[in-house]
């Protein structure tokens, strides 16, 4: 036997996210039209451009050129994509750099090669060789090598060692225990144990690999953009637009299509959606800042000759940070009586009636408890009257019989926005006086990771519905959006249990061991589960939102036919 194979598959791809599955080899599936496909596989292809998926009977195909204009919620908080958690990053940073591996736009299931020509898995089951592709340059010239493959890598992975703060490549890494350079096109990475979520979390949009070059000459990566995709950074006109123009030296010969893209910064939401309807962007952003359910059904209606809605399945859930070695908030009582007195169904109206109860995981996807399990529980449970008045008693217990006042640091955005003024109203019913600070993206995100926040509300969602991206995101100790900065032994240990288990079945109970345990310590309040829009006008081709939101937001292979 070979001291390597090819991997062919150690992981399925669902519509729901990427689980932990063992799969027996297969030839590739073919490209699914449909956006939740049935289970396929991770594969190891030649390396070839991504084809773009079937257009409508009326296209002639892909042609190039045109500068596609997009809307944005906000600027980003800088340029380090390895330092950032919102999609204002992430939508254009995506088309600057490129990531190891990425999810195939032709089906949004399937991972295919990106910087990553292709890859070996030794028999251990944690010990990666990637081979790299040749020839490929930054947009400054350098030449792109494995050096960068590992500052990348290490600077994710082991992002406290550098001394920065990696939201999500820091959760998704989290298995990585060493990076070594074999030579300029090869890198070897060592599992802690081996995971079946590995291989689907380098194929996560936040998973990109930056140069160590300008690293080293400027000193950090929040003010450049210097990357190997298919467009580059041209020009930010901070409030307003940042222009990406065509790498006509992308690796992937003859994409991309366009000339360019525009995003433009539009906080406020009716006027981001106005600028939509009357053409001014021609595609919506994605997460929750794309459209609201009723915006999606106004397109659909009023826009069906001319735009496309898609609702599309994510990880995205409203939670209420407390921090935890703060009094209050450092009594258990205290955060359970919150639990206990929020009333979900009221959150849910104000979002339309979409979305569904939860705990820390999908009560739908492979891991959550289940919705119906769910919505008998203390907390979810309809009517109120029973939960609200424990929860006035064990606030008394905690000896907050008449209440007390609070800072509420809420993001300041739309939907965020209004489930904040819900949360107020809830907690007024218990005597908890929440004065909202309504904060912009960046100062919010920067007091969040400074714990500077009495009480916090925002909408992350995750690139995967997988255990390692949740639990080891936001309830381990140490972890890097655990805001709230709680540390308990059994969870770590259960999380530590359940990232090193290859059978699903008995992964999953762990998993659900940890959920009740997060649940008995009130760690953090789940308001509910969302599902998101996005939109775009039917000259834009090529298009199909994957899980989330945050993977499939390379543009190279989409096209204006017009």
């Amino acid at each position: 036997m070979h001291s390597r194979t090819w991997l062919v598959a150690t992981g399925c791809l669902t519509a729901l996210g990427l689980l932990a599955a063992s799969c027996a080899p297969a030839a590739p599936p073919a490209p699914a039209p449909q956006a939740t496909a049935a289970p396929s596989k991770l594969e190891t292809p030649a390396a070839k451009p991504p084809a773009a998926p079937s257009p409508s009977p009326k296209a002639a195909g892909p042609r190039s050129g045109g500068v596609l204009p997009r809307a944005n919620a906000d600027d980003p908080p800088h340029l380090d994509i390895h330092q950032v958690s919102s999609i204002s990053a992430n939508l254009s940073l995506t088309n600057v750099y490129n990531a190891l591996l990425r999810l195939d736009p032709a089906n949004v299931d399937k991972a295919i090669p990106d910087l990553a020509e292709k890859w070996t898995l030794d028999p251990d089951g944690k010990t990666y060789t990637f081979r790299l592709r040749e020839g490929v340059k930054w947009h400054d010239g350098k030449p792109f090598t494995s050096a960068d493959v590992k500052f990348s890598l290490d600077r994710m992975a082991f992002w406290k060692e550098h001394k920065i703060v990696s939201p999500r490549g820091g959760a998704l890494l989290s298995a990585v225990e060493k990076v070594e350079v074999l030579d300029p096109s090869a890198v070897k990475v060592s599992l802690k144990y081996p995971s079946g979520s590995f291989l689907g979390n380098l194929s996560a949009g936040w998973v990109l690999m930056l140069p160590r070059h300008i690293e080293e000459a400027r000193g950090d990566l929040k003010k450049d953009a210097v990357g190997t995709g298919p467009f580059k950074w041209k020009a930010w006109n901070l409030g307003s637009s940042i222009e990406l123009t065509k790498n006509p030296d992308y690796f992937l010969k003859g994409l991309p299509y366009l000339d360019g893209i525009t995003i433009y910064a539009i906080r406020d939401d009716a006027t981001r959606f106005a600028a939509f309807r009357t053409g001014r962007v021609r595609m919506t952003t994605m997460t929750s800042q794309a459209l609201t359910h009723v915006q999606a059904d106004k397109v659909r209606q009023e826009m069906a000759d001319r735009a496309v809605v898609i609702t599309h399945p994510t990880a995205l859930r409203f939670l209420l940070f407390m921090p935890s070695k703060r009094k209050p908030w450092d009594d258990v009582r205290v955060r359970q009586a919150v639990h206990l007195a929020f009333d979900r169904k009221a959150a849910l109206a104000v979002n339309y009636g979409m979305g569904v109860g939860g705990a820390a995981l999908h009560p739908n996807g492979a891991w959550g408890i289940p919705e119906d399990d769910i919505a008998k529980r203390p907390g979810f449970r309809q009517p109120k009257d029973a939960d609200v008045a424990t929860a006035r008693r064990l606030l008394a217990e905690a000896g907050y019989q008449n209440g007390f006042k609070t800072r509420f640091l809420v993001l300041s955005l739309g939907t965020v926005q209004r489930q904040g003024e819900v949360v107020r109203d809830q907690l007024a019913q218990i005597g908890i006086d929440a004065a909202l600070e309504l904060q912009p993206g960046a100062t919010f995100y920067d007091r969040m990771d400074r714990h500077d926040f009495d009480l916090g509300l925002f909408s992350p969602a995750e690139a995967v519905d997988d255990p390692d991206s949740i639990l080891t995101g936001y309830y381990v100790t140490g972890a890097p959006r655990n805001f709230g900065e709680f540390s308990d032994r059994e969870i770590d240990e259960l999380s530590r249990k359940q990232a090193a288990m290859m059978d699903v079945t008995e992964r999953r109970k762990v998993v659900l061991q940890a959920q009740e345990r997060i649940l008995e310590l009130g760690m953090y309040v789940v308001l509910f589960w969302d599902s998101y829009n996005v939109a775009f006008w039917k000259e834009v081709r090529g298009f199909k939102p994957g899980f989330g939101g945050f993977n499939l937001n390379n543009l190279d292979h989409v096209w204006l036919d017009k």
